[in-house]
């Protein structure tokens, strides 16, 4: 179930904590940005920024998050600032960032563009959509450095390139369905950012620029990851340890947990938990079943622990969302 957001034009907060992005291109100088907010959940987000001539906020501070970033200018210009380099976006262009990307902006007045924010976890990780896993993971566990010198070509994309494709559709396409939120947008909307992945991952492949091939980014690796996320959608139902899929990758427990938190984007704990509620909620809607037997099918050790979690990542306990399906179909 995902829940959208409109989020303001005005990036107030951003100003309020714009700093010089010149020297802060680390995490340890950046703001980690938390897009897992109550109201937000683990959804995908759109949201149109502007700078209106004479405004004061000119920069927005370094910072990071566990979401994938597509920035589409629609008027004037600003820069962004990626490992080491900055890169300027105009009218037209559309820049990528990858999850966990340190990146700063800098805007000349007046600029307006189209910020399209989701979670790749949602979208590519899921039992039901788990074959586009293998072609995500290697773009989510490469980072702009490891692509050296191809780094600008990779994420940023010029409107002379656009002009004959569909993107700038999907684009605006994206925006429109999450704005409007119509009956079915959810589809839209992740037929929208898959397109725009492929056109990304096939234009990469035809320049050169290969993330199968960047340094640090093993074949490998890349299948230990899928056959681990295998074994979690379908174990779930029973205990399923880090340490035995650090032993399943060949892998020590430390290094595991630091591999996969930088491919996935969550912890271990955090993704197996996500997969539980995920398919705990399928059978709240979908089933008769009682709350303690749900949380039993689902891999949960007691329903007091699968509802407290359900309640802190859903915001509505699990009998709340029984009684709004059941006075729904009633209606």
């Amino acid at each position: 179930m995902l829940n959208m957001l409109f989020i303001s034009r005005n990036k107030q907060r951003e100003c309020q904590q714009a700093m010089s992005y010149q020297n802060n291109r680390t995490t340890e100088n950046a703001l980690y940005e938390d897009l897992h907010r109550p109201h937000l959940q683990d959804a995908i987000a759109s949201c149109l920024h502007f700078l209106e001539d004479g405004s004061p906020c000119r920069e927005i501070a370094p910072h990071y998050h566990d979401f994938v970033e597509i920035i589409y200018g629609i008027r004037g210009r600003f820069s962004a600032s990626m490992a080491d380099q900055d890169i300027e976006v105009s009218e037209g262009d559309m820049l990528l960032i990858n999850v966990n990307e340190v990146h700063a902006f800098h805007h000349f007045e007046p600029c307006e563009y189209y910020c399209l924010q989701f979670d790749p976890t949602v979208f590519f990780f899921s039992s039901a959509y788990s074959t586009g896993a293998k072609y995500l993971l290697p773009f989510l566990m490469a980072t702009t450095r490891s692509l050296g010198k191809n780094t600008s070509f990779s994420v940023l994309a010029r409107k002379d390139e656009l002009k004959d494709t569909n993107i700038p559709e999907l684009i605006r396409d994206y925006h429109r369905e999450f704005t409007e939120q119509a009956p079915g947008y959810e589809l839209a909307i992740r037929a929208d950012i898959c397109r725009i992945f492929l056109w990304y991952l096939r234009r990469m492949e035809k320049n050169g620029i290969s993330v199968y091939s960047s340094p640090g980014i093993r074949q490998e690796d890349i299948t230990r990851l899928n056959a681990v996320l295998d074994y979690i959608h379908e174990n779930y139902q029973q205990p399923v340890l880090a340490e035995k899929m650090a032993k399943m990758c060949n892998m020590s427990y430390s290094y595991f947990s630091r591999f996969f938190r930088h491919a996935v984007g969550q912890t271990f704990s955090d993704y197996l938990l996500y997969v539980r509620l995920t398919e705990a909620e399928k059978l709240l809607i979908t089933t008769s079943k009682s709350i303690s037997q749900i949380a039993l099918d689902t891999g949960f050790s007691t329903s007091s622990y699968f509802i407290t979690q359900f309640k802190k990542r859903r915001h509505i306990t699990p009998k709340q969302l029984k009684q709004k399906i059941s006075t729904s179909e009633q209606n």
